[in-house]
């Protein structure tokens, strides 16, 4: 984060310098050309991005299935609706944030960028802080209301719980993450992704293999490949994004401009969760069944979400797209 003097000319000089420094590629906006070519660019690192994080999640439970057994496997996938609930929740309203953003960016309007940019921070400080705390409280009760087998809770429980305690990093990511697909780039987010998959399967076998810590070295593996993924997002942002940066002048709460955000973010939260209400309902009878079914029912959910990311990638493209050119 930068300072400067008050003034709107200073301002504009110091984001020209910075910009000429950053380079051509940080940034691209997505109103000139061909639509539709535009659109297909965006959208094929998103799409990688998003096979890398199934490819991640579905080597995820191969290597507990293979190392832990059925138990350990139907316990990480016991909650995974609840999980789809709160994190698609936490997803979805990063995601609203960085409309905003990209509106103002489109309108080539970086004091904009820059307020909303601030107001995003705070706001996800402000969710991340609440969904953990909530989340970690009602951990046990959500399981027992899921009838999660006697047998597998305890693993459930503690796999959960280090899920939950991570949602701040799932929310850096995300949100730093929608700020650079906002200002048209979608590439980095995708590399630093593809980074954190092949650290998640390693420290997978580490944690499971060699610390022998069972479904919770799972959850610890996931989420700290999660948290460098959001801090190579912020350090990018910090080196190679001025657009990005926030200036003395901007460190300033509005609230007309926090409901913006809040009326934006929510309801796309809530989009992206919504659903989860539905396999909540249908985990909880599986669940009823015995850990066998929970097993196979979890298999299944991850290859199922494999096919479902062209169909999150072409949606999250056209949503930037349209942002940045309405």
């Amino acid at each position: 984060m930068k300072s400067s003097a008050n003034s709107d000319e200073n301002t504009n000089v110091r984001e020209s310098a910075a910009g000429s420094r950053a380079g051509k590629s940080a940034v691209k906006s997505l109103t000139d050309g061909n639509p539709l070519g535009l659109i297909v660019s965006f959208m094929l690192p998103l799409l990688l991005g998003n096979i890398f994080q199934q490819a991640y999640n579905m080597v995820d439970g191969m290597i507990v299935g293979q190392m832990l057994g059925a138990d350990a496997l139907a316990a990480v996938g016991s909650s995974s609706s609840v999980q789809f609930l709160i994190l698609g929740l936490c997803i979805g309203t990063c995601a609203g944030f960085a409309i905003p953003i990209s509106q103002r960016f489109g309108a080539n309007d970086g004091k904009g960028v820059r307020r909303y940019v601030f107001h995003s921070i705070i706001l996800s400080a402000a969710l991340a802080v609440i969904m953990t705390t909530v989340t970690a409280i009602l951990c046990m009760p959500i399981l027992r209301l899921m009838q999660t087998p006697a047998n597998i809770i305890d693993n459930a429980y503690s796999y959960l719980l280090i899920i939950f305690l991570g949602i701040p990093f799932t929310i850096l990511y995300n949100m730093t993450a929608g700020m650079l697909r906002a200002v048209g780039n979608s590439r980095a987010p995708f590399i630093f992704l593809a980074i954190s998959t092949f650290l998640n399967i390693f420290l997978d076998m580490f944690c499971i293999a060699v610390l022998h810590w069972g479904c919770a070295g799972a959850a610890i593996a996931t989420i700290a490949s999660q948290a460098l993924s959001g801090l190579f997002c912020l350090i990018y942002i910090l080196r190679k994004v001025p657009i990005l940066h926030i200036f003395r002048e901007d460190r300033s709460f509005d609230g007309g401009t926090a409901k913006v955000l809040i009326v934006m973010g929510l309801p796309m939260g809530l989009q992206y969760s919504i659903t989860a209400i539905g396999s909540m309902v249908m985990q909880s009878a599986n669940n009823s069944l015995g850990s066998v079914y929970v097993s196979g029912f979890t298999a299944g959910t991850k290859l199922k979400q494999l096919f479902l990311c062209p169909f999150d990638a072409m949606a999250t493209a056209i949503a930037t797209f349209i942002s940045q050119t309405v």
